[in-house]
C-alpha cells in the first residue's frame, strides 16, 4: 500500500525537519513530499541535502497552503499513490498515526486523527468537528472518547487527513480561491456533497504546534484571510448554509473590527475591513505573504 505524505514549508525549516523525523519513525513506510513555497535562506535545498529520500518541490513562488499541498497531491497522484495525506509541518505525529488511519480509510471515507496541543500533550485541539450551517462557525470537538471508538463527523481539518486517490480525483483538490484558512470548510463541503464519510480515528495521534507563527487567532494573517474566506465560502456555497449564516459572519466580522479598533490595533481592524471588501468583490488569491502560515 503506497502511502504519500504532503508537508508544506515556508520559512519554517526547524518545524519541517521536526515533523520529518517523526515521520521517519513511522511504523509503515511512508513517501515524504515537501513543497517549498520559495523559502528564504536556500530552506530547500537544505531540507533535500539533509533527507536524499525525501522529495522536495521548490516552488519559485508562494502559492499558499493550498497551492503548495495541491502541487504535492498532484505529484503523487502522478506517481500512483493509493493514498495521500495532508499533514502540517508544525506537527510530530505517533509511531502507530498512519497504521490507524489506514484500518479505517477507503474509497468513500477521509480518515482523521486525533490532534494534541504541542505544548500541552494531553490536552485535545481537535477530535472532530461540526459546521453550523446557521452561523458558518466551525466547532471543533475537545471531549475525548472514553473507549477509543471512531465516530464520523462533518468536518476535515487541513491540519492532518488522509484520503485514498480516488476522492482527490472525484472530490478535487483543495480550493485555489482560498489560499490559506477556510480551505478545510470548502474542502469538507464538498466531501459531504460527494458523499464521502470524515470518520475520527482517537487511536491515532499526533500533537500540534498551534498558532506558533501566525500570531494566533486575532493576528494580521488570520484576521484578513478567515474574514475573506469565510464570507466568500458562505457566498460560493449558500445552498449548504442557512440565510442567517452571512449575516451572523458579517456582523461578527464588523464586530470584531472595532473591538481591535478600540483597543488600539488598527492594522488588524483595517485587515478585518480589508478581507470584508475584498470577499465581496470576489478578489481571491494572494494578499498578505510576508507571515508564516501554520492552521
Amino acid at each position: 500500500m503506497k502511502v504519500a505524505v504532503i508537508l508544506v514549508n515556508f520559512n519554517g525549516i526547524s518545524d519541517t525537519i521536526e515533523c520529518i523525523e517523526s515521520l521517519h519513525c513511522s511504523k509503515i513506510p511512508l513517501k515524504i513530499v515537501v513543497v517549498d513555497n520559495d523559502s528564504n535562506d536556500n530552506e530547500a535545498l537544505r531540507i533535500s541535502q539533509k533527507y536524499p529520500n525525501v522529495e522536495v518541490i521548490h516552488l519559485n513562488q508562494n502559492l499558499g497552503f493550498t497551492g503548495g499541498n495541491n502541487v504535492g497531491i498532484q505529484w503523487a497522484l502522478g506517481k500512483g499513490y493509493e493514498y495521500i495525506a495532508l499533514l502540517n509541518n508544525d506537527t510530530i505525529i505517533d509511531n502507530n498515526l498512519f497504521s490507524a488511519l489506514l484500518e479505517f480509510a477507503d474509497k468513500n471515507t477521509v480518515v482523521v486523527p486525533y490532534m494534541y496541543y504541542h505544548s500541552a500533550p494531553n490536552t485535545l485541539w481537535f477530535g472532530g468537528g461540526k459546521i453550523n450551517r446557521w452561523t458558518g462557525n466551525v466547532n471543533h470537538i475537545y471531549k475525548q472518547q472514553k473507549d477509543n471508538k471512531t465516530f464520523y463527523c462533518d468536518f476535515v481539518t487541513g491540519c492532518c487527513f488522509l484520503a485514498h486517490r480516488s476522492i482527490w480525483e472525484n472530490v478535487g483538490l483543495l480550493n485555489d480561491d482560498y489560499f490559506m484558512y477556510n480551505e478545510d470548510s470548502e474542502f469538507s463541503i464538498r466531501l459531504q456533497k460527494s458523499g464521502i464519510k470524515i470518520r475520527i480515528i482517537p487511536s491515532a495521534k499526533l500533537w500540534h504546534k498551534v498558532g506558533r507563527s501566525s500570531g494566533g487567532r486575532v493576528s494580521l494573517l488570520s484576521s484578513y484571510y478567515v474574514t475573506r474566506n469565510r464570507l466568500y465560502l458562505l457566498k460560493t456555497h449558500k445552498d449548504f448554509f442557512k440565510p442567517s449564516a452571512y449575516l451572523f459572519s458579517l456582523i461578527t466580522r464588523y464586530i470584531w473590527a472595532l473591538r481591535m479598533l478600540i483597543s488600539g490595533k488598527k492594522d488588524i481592524a483595517d485587515a478585518f475591513i480589508q478581507g470584508i471588501k475584498d470577499s465581496k468583490k470576489n478578489v481571491m488569491g494572494k494578499k498578505i505573504l510576508n507571515f508564516t502560515y501554520h492552521k
